[in-house]
C-alpha cells in the first residue's frame, strides 16, 4: 500500500491539538490528545517525550507563529520593549498554555535569542553584570503576571462594594482588553524607568 502523501502525525500537529485542548478549558493529558488525533499514546511518544515533550511542541508552535526578526535599534529602551511586546503578545493570545509553559525548560534558539537581546540591551543600559539576570527575571514576572491577569473577569472590583475615591476610580476605568493593555504598557514604562534608575544610582556609587 502506498505511503499516504502527507504525514499522520508530527511534532507541529501534536502541539497544535495540545493548544486548541488547553484553551478549550481542558486539562492536558497524553491519552485524551492521543484520541483526538485519532492515533494510539505509543505514537505520539515518536515525536515527543511524553507530557513534558507536548508542551514543548506547543511553545514550538507558537515560537514560530509569533517570534520574528524585529527592526535594528540602537536604544536599549527600544530593544526591551519590541522584545517584551512580542513575548507578551504570544503569551496573551495563549494565556492558558503559558501556565504549562511555565514548567518545562526553555531550549528554543528563537526564545532563547529574545533573552540574549535582552541581556545586550541591560549592558547597553550600563547595569552590573551580576544584576542582569534578576532583572530579566523581574521583566519575565512581571510578563507572566500580565499574561495571567488576562484571565480576570473584565470587572475585578466591585464598585457597589467600593466607597469614595476608590468607587469612583473603578467606574471610570477601562476594562478587559483594553484594561490588561494599559497595565502591560504602564507596568513596562515603570520597569524601565525602574532600570534607568537603578543605572544612575550605580553610576552615582562608582
Amino acid at each position: 500500500m502506498a505511503r499516504p502523501r502527507t504525514a499522520r502525525l508530527s511534532r507541529e500537529i501534536i502541539g497544535r491539538a495540545a493548544i486548541d485542548m488547553v484553551e478549550a478549558g481542558r486539562e492536558l493529558q497524553l491519552v485524551p490528545l492521543a484520541r483526538s488525533l485519532g492515533v494510539s499514546v505509543s505514537s505520539l511518544y515518536h515525536h515527543v517525550a511524553g507530557r513534558e515533550g507536548v508542551i514543548q511542541a506547543m511553545r514550538q508552535v507558537l515560537v514560530s507563529q509569533y517570534i520574528r526578526r524585529l527592526p535594528q535599534t540602537s536604544d536599549w529602551r527600544q530593544k526591551i520593549r519590541q522584545e517584551v511586546e512580542l513575548t507578551w503578545r504570544m503569551y496573551a493570545d495563549h494565556p492558558r498554555v503559558l501556565q504549562l509553559m511555565l514548567t518545562v525548560v526553555i531550549d528554543e534558539p528563537d526564545v532563547l535569542n529574545i533573552y540574549s537581546v535582552l541581556t545586550e540591551a541591560l549592558v547597553e543600559a550600563g547595569l552590573p553584570e551580576a544584576e542582569i539576570l534578576t532583572a530579566i527575571e523581574v521583566i519575565d514576572a512581571f510578563v507572566f503576571g500580565v499574561t495571567l491577569d488576562a484571565l480576570s473577569p473584565d470587572e475585578i472590583l466591585d464598585p457597589d462594594r467600593a466607597g469614595g475615591t476608590l468607587a469612583r476610580l473603578i467606574r471610570d476605568h477601562p476594562s478587559g482588553a483594553e484594561r490588561n493593555r494599559r497595565v502591560f504598557v504602564r507596568g513596562l514604562d515603570l520597569l524601565i524607568t525602574g532600570i534607568e534608575a537603578r543605572v544612575r544610582e550605580v553610576r552615582t556609587d562608582s
